[in-house]
């Protein structure tokens, strides 16, 4: 019975950890591509408030 309470203690702790670095990455991948998408907007010379309207429209 021991067993099978630190097998799953043991799985739902991973299962953790890999939610919390899954996440991570999300944002950052998210940052990433704002960061790209206001340097085009900013390259095809959009104002700063259709800037932040767009990449708020596009990316959420």
């Amino acid at each position: 019975m021991k067993t099978i309470i630190t097998l799953g203690v043991g799985f739902w702790l991973g299962r953790q950890l890999y939610i919390n670095y899954d996440k991570q990455q999300a944002l950052k991948k998210e940052e990433i591509i704002k960061k790209r998408l206001t340097s085009f907007l900013e390259e095809n010379n959009f104002s700063k408030a259709e800037l932040k309207k767009y990449a708020t429209k596009i990316i959420g």
